[in-house]
C-alpha cells in the first residue's frame, strides 16, 4: 500500500529515484521472463530500455506487446494516449503488423492535475518532443501522431473503430476522457489497457466512476495495470 501513498509518490516521482526503482524491478522481471517467454520479445524489451527512457516495468511492457499482438488480426485500429518517449508505442508497433496505430500526446508533458490526483504530479512533467518520437518510430508503417491534449486532439479519428487502446496518462481527467472517447468506439472484444491503475488515485477513481453504469467488469492485473474488454 505504500506505493499508493501520495507523499511517497511526490517524493520519488519524475526523477532519478523513480527511474532507478523501475529499472531494478524491470531487471528482476526480465530474468523471470527470460526463463519461459518468447526470447524475441524479451530481447525487444531489453533493447527499448537501452534506447529510451520509459516508466513501465518489463512485465508491463510484455503485456502491452502480447495484447497488441492478440488484437492485431481483429477488425479495428489501435491507439495509445500518453506516448512519452515512444517505448510502449514501439512494443505495439512490433506486434501490430499493418494495423494502423494512432498516437496521442501533448508532447509537452502532463497537463494540470485535478483534486482527485492528490497533487502527485507537476504540470509539464514527462515531456518529450513530437519530433523525437516520430524519429524513433519512423521505421514502422501506418503510425499517425496527434499533438495536443486528449480528447480535444481526437477529431481525426472520431469515425474509427478500435481493437486495442493503451492509456498511460497518469491523471483523473485524462483517464476519464480516454474512457469516454474509446469505450463507444471499441469493437466487441476490444481491449482497453491502462497503466498506473493500482497506484495512482486519479486513474483508479476515473475507472470506478466510469464503470458504475457499464456491464463490463474491470480486470485488475498483477502489475499496476488494469484492462477492460468491451462486450
Amino acid at each position: 500500500m505504500w506505493l499508493r501513498n501520495p507523499r511517497f509518490q511526490r517524493w520519488i516521482g519524475g526523477g532519478v529515484l523513480e527511474r532507478t526503482s523501475i529499472g531494478l524491478v524491470a531487471q528482476l522481471e526480465l530474468l523471470g521472463l527470460g526463463g519461459h517467454k518468447d526470447s524475441h520479445v524479451v530481447r525487444l524489451i531489453r533493447r527499448v530500455r537501452r534506447e529510451r527512457r520509459w516508466l513501465v516495468t518489463a512485465n508491463e511492457a510484455y503485456l502491452v506487446h502480447t495484447l497488441a499482438r492478440a488484437q492485431g488480426n481483429r477488425d479495428g485500429q489501435m491507439a495509445e494516449v500518453g506516448t512519452y518517449q515512444g517505448g510502449t508505442a514501439k512494443m505495439i508497433c512490433e506486434a501490430k503488423g499493418d494495423t494502423p496505430l494512432h498516437l496521442f500526446d501533448t508532447f509537452e508533458g502532463l497537463p494540470a492535475a485535478a483534486a482527485q490526483d492528490g497533487r502527485v504530479h507537476r504540470a509539464n512533467q514527462y515531456a518529450c518532443s513530437l519530433e523525437s518520437v516520430q524519429k524513433y518510430l519512423s521505421g514502422y508503417p501506418n503510425v499517425s501522431f496527434y499533438k495536443g491534449r486528449f480528447p480535444e486532439s481526437s477529431g481525426p479519428v472520431e469515425h474509427l473503430r478500435f481493437s486495442f487502446a493503451h492509456f498511460d496518462v497518469d491523471l483523473y481527467e485524462s483517464t476519464l476522457g480516454c474512457l469516454e472517447f474509446f469505450y463507444p468506439r471499441m469493437i466487441p472484444g476490444g481491449i482497453m489497457l491502462s497503466h498506473d491503475y493500482s497506484i495512482l488515485s486519479g486513474v483508479r477513481t476515473a475507472f470506478e466512476e466510469f464503470l458504475r453504469d457499464k456491464p463490463e467488469g474491470l480486470i485488475e492485473l498483477p502489475t499496476t495495470q488494469c484492462m477492460l474488454v468491451k462486450l
